[in-house]
């Protein structure tokens, strides 16, 4: 049996950049934490980047809930690219309403995938 081991520099091996998967249909898991540490990590200088990527049931909640629906708009203001999965949207008839609201609505298996390979942190709420 053979042992691989891989020696990390953690000093230059740090994410500054985060995406956030928002999944849950739970108001209150969506706007805290869901959509408020992404804000924060934005608006405050805590990362470099910051995307928020709604997929699944959330994107129900983001297309009815006018308090979700004006944080959004807020994050969005503030410079962080929103995105929903299409395939979910088209099922749930949420496409026009979310993009609607400045959402992107794309394929986001792929999206997330880059994500990753890219070296970019991941979140999910």
């Amino acid at each position: 049996m053979f042992l691989k081991l891989q020696i990390i520099d953690r000093e230059n091996d740090v994410a500054d950049k985060v995406f956030v998967v928002i999944t849950s249909q739970d108001r209150g898991v969506v706007l805290e934490p869901g959509l408020l540490y992404p804000f924060n990590a934005a608006t405050k200088g805590w990362m470099e980047e910051v995307k928020i990527i709604f997929f699944g049931p959330s994107e129900k909640l983001a297309a009815a809930d006018p308090e979700v629906r004006d944080r959004i708009r807020e994050a969005i203001a503030a410079g962080i690219q929103v995105m929903a999965c299409k395939k979910c949207s088209d099922g749930f008839g949420l496409t026009e309403t979310l993009e609607a609201l400045g959402v992107e609505v794309v394929y986001v298996g792929g999206v997330i995938s880059e994500l990753l390979k890219d070296g970019w942190a991941s979140l999910t709420f």
